[in-house]
């Protein structure tokens, strides 16, 4: 939502919005001269307003929402606006279960690298500039494509990117094949489209495309338009050769793990499709900086004990998050999460039970609801129960303000410490903070 109200106030419309807390979005949208209210009361839709957004995640109950219909103003939702930004633009759209923000962020690099002057909507904010959205005056317009309520088949992209597919959204799509069918039709609504054939369902689809519209890649399948070969993890770094149809590209990566490199693969292709040259691919990918809250780095909890805080919130996920802490660290790595929503709980119970198998310590909280209501015999007691089951390895906390003490405690020299979820539990990883108070 933040993303959408900078753009459009850097298009010259007066924007205004409402939000429950202050956070690092409100902050940023405040520095340039947009209202904020804290809170959501309908005294907030005034007579000057001419439409309102809401987020998916805004009820229809909600006050702002009754007192915009009540005065006939038109509401629209998240992605229905973004659809109408997108749609007359050259729109470039990346989408997946995992990995979108990621390979948004480092198309939007790309472009920016070439002197495209993009505009970009962004999930989360890009670490060099501190933001999550790009207002370029050009033609490109790359969106971050979000699955979870079918929202993105409004999208009508020239290009489209997708990471994967996985289990995910059930409260939404009932059940997987629903979700692989909503990604199949994105796909096909393409001119353009760039897929990652170490999926299983993506290979499927791909197979099924015209040739001359379908561009794939993967880790390790030589049959792939672009494949990485001869790969080396040194720290947070990689080093690895792109194979294209145009020869080989050597490429070092700023962000540690395969599943990164696996991202950096769908930007070659985007290179590809729109001849950009090779040496604003290799910079792009070079000097990218990250994503805040992918792999995050935040401070030393005491000497020689870096921590790190992450989004992920899905099995699969963990899994890549873990993979890449252990490229970064030869000692310990001490795993904090926080899962997020009793379904996802509830649907991906055997996933979360056996994800944390590289990890030494797990810290596990409790789950955050995001709005639901609990459900019984789904809780974090009952995970840590059946994660010990496979790992042995996992504790519950049931008071997060437990956590710091035991963590200094627990911990030694060149030992990693990670947060994990997409609830509050960012908030936890600045609190661990060697300076701040416990």
């Amino acid at each position: 939502m933040s993303s959408i109200a900078q753009y459009l106030h850097s298009k010259g419309f007066k924007i205004k919005g409402s939000d429950l807390s202050e956070n690092k979005n409100v902050l940023a949208l405040k520095e340039i001269g947009i209202e904020v209210h804290i809170g959501h009361n309908p005294q907030n839709i005034t007579n000057d307003v001419a439409f309102v957004i809401a987020s998916s995640a805004i009820k229809e109950d909600n006050p702002e929402i009754i007192e915009a219909i009540k005065r006939s103003i038109r509401v629209f939702r998240r992605y229905e606006l973004l659809a109408l930004l997108f749609n007359e633009k050259f729109g470039i759209a990346i989408a997946g279960s995992h990995g979108k923000t990621t390979t948004t962020s480092l198309a939007t690099e790309l472009l920016c690298e070439a002197s495209l002057n993009p505009a970009a909507i962004i999930g989360g904010r890009i670490q060099k500039i501190k933001q999550n959205v790009m207002c370029g005056n050009s033609n490109f317009f790359i969106a971050e494509a979000d699955e979870s309520d079918g929202g993105f088949l409004l999208l009508n992209p020239k290009i489209a990117i997708v990471t994967n597919i996985d289990n995910d959204h059930l409260n939404y799509y009932k059940i997987f094949e629903n979700e692989v069918e909503a990604f199949r039709e994105f796909i096909k609504k393409s001119n353009y489209a760039i897929l990652n054939i170490d999926d299983e369902n993506l290979s499927k689809i791909a197979n099924q495309l015209d040739k001359g519209r379908c561009f794939t890649y993967s880790l390790h399948n030589k049959s792939a338009h672009f494949w990485a070969e001869n790969t080396i993890h040194t720290g947070k770094f990689s080093q690895f050769v792109v194979n294209t149809p145009q020869g080989k590209i050597d490429i070092k990566l700023n962000i540690p793990g395969a599943h990164n490199i696996s991202n950096s693969l769908a930007i070659v292709g985007l290179a590809h499709i729109l001849r950009i040259e090779k040496q604003h691919l290799q910079k792009a990918l070079e000097f990218f900086s990250g994503v805040d809250r992918r792999f995050s780095f935040r401070s030393f909890l005491k000497d020689n004990v870096e921590v790190y805080d992450d989004y992920a919130h899905h099995p699969k996920e963990i899994e890549a998050t873990l993979q890449a802490a252990r490229q970064v660290t030869k000692s310990r790595v001490v795993a904090i999460f926080q899962p997020h929503r009793y379904t996802r709980v509830q649907s991906l119970m055997d996933e979360f039970s056996k994800c944390f198998r590289l990890a030494d310590i797990v810290f596990l909280l409790d789950i955050y609801p995001a709005g639901e209501k609990s459900i019984e015999d789904i809780n974090s007691k009952v995970l840590a129960e059946n994660i010990n089951k496979f790992s042995n390895n996992c504790v519950y906390i049931d008071d997060i303000n437990r956590i710091k003490p035991i963590l200094l405690k627990e911990t030694k020299a060149g030992d990693l410490v990670i947060t994990m979820g997409a609830g509050d539990i960012t908030k936890l990883s600045y609190q661990l903070n060697s300076n701040a108070s416990s």
